[in-house]
């Protein structure tokens, strides 16, 4: 019988995105795929599958504006290599990054937050995390280690052992920039996801090419890491708080930590055109969103919470 989630229902909205009662079956293999707007997540996604499924684009304006999701079943061939009972799916989650050009920031925390609440208030856990990042042209900004921080935030440390980070633009990427970017990448702005205790599984780094085969490489590394855990999925942070811990979703840690990065946004931005001004206003607007209400912030105080 699937569990009820409160915080769920209530963040649910018309429109909304995720796996009904109907389509879910408890032992599917659940991949989300994260990373920032343009950086190649539907491009993955219709890769492993071998189908353009995905809409893709090379325009400014992000193709994701929705939560997607895409069901394959599981390859014989994988899954006799990773000991996977047969007939058993895979579900590649295709989601719209933050600092999107259509949907603001804590529209897209709240729609990624009721996929997967939805998920996991049915059984579903999820077998890993593929955090796409562009190595080429640009450099790391202040923004992608603001972005970088809200997604551990939301796997949490234990979902960081099922973590990916895939790195996209190799195509178009010389080789020994490359090389540099991924020692910067490793030494500076993703050591916290790298780097734990001996005992303590972190995050994986990959390169992403722009081909089925390396596609489907990371998602058998997926597969791979699931059996040697000897668990059946992990769960991420978001779900546990959400579900579990019955919190609602400004009380998360993900949206504390993404509401930090609005208000200093805010901060530093200046008042001097009417676009710079509507920029303040939206801003402004998604920090409210991601208030902590009074009346759970005083049961918290008082240990009722």
């Amino acid at each position: 019988m699937p569990k009820k989630s409160a915080a769920y229902e209530k963040l649910q909205r018309a429109g909304d995105v995720f796996m009904k009662a109907d389509e879910v079956r408890a032992d599917d293999i659940v991949i989300p795929i994260m990373g920032q707007t343009g950086a190649g997540k539907s491009t993955f996604v219709n890769n492993a599958l071998r189908k353009p499924v995905a809409s893709t684009s090379d325009k400014f304006q992000s193709c994701t504006q929705n939560l997607a999701h895409y069901i394959m079943e599981v390859p014989e061939d994988w899954a006799s290599l990773y000991n996977i009972e047969a007939h058993r799916r895979l579900v590649l989650v295709d989601t719209p990054g933050f600092d999107d050009t259509s949907a603001s920031d804590s529209e897209i925390l709240r729609r990624i937050a009721v996929w997967l609440a939805a998920s996991y208030g049915m059984d579903m856990k999820v077998a890993g995390v593929i955090y796409v990042h562009p190595i080429y042209p640009n450099r790391m900004t202040r923004n992608d280690c603001s972005n970088v921080k809200v997604f551990r935030k939301l796997c949490g440390d234990e979902g960081l052992s099922k973590v990916i980070l895939a790195t996209t633009r190799w195509d178009i990427c010389p080789e020994n920039v490359g090389r540099k970017r991924e020692e910067e990448l490793v030494e500076t702005f993703w050591t916290n996801l790298l780097n734990g205790s001996p005992t303590q599984e972190r995050a994986r780094m990959m390169r992403l090419h722009n081909t089925d085969d390396s596609a489907r490489a990371i998602v058998t590394t997926v597969l791979e890491r699931l059996e040697q855990s000897q668990i059946d999925g992990v769960i991420l942070a978001l779900q546990h708080q959400l579900v579990k811990r019955k919190k609602k979703l400004q009380q998360t840690d993900v949206a504390i930590e993404l509401r930090q990065k609005l208000v200093e946004l805010l901060r530093e931005s200046g008042t001097s055109s009417s676009a710079r001004r509507e920029r303040l206003r939206s801003l402004g607007r998604q920090i409210e969103e991601l208030r902590i209400p009074l009346g759970v912030r005083i049961k918290a105080m008082l240990g009722l919470g």
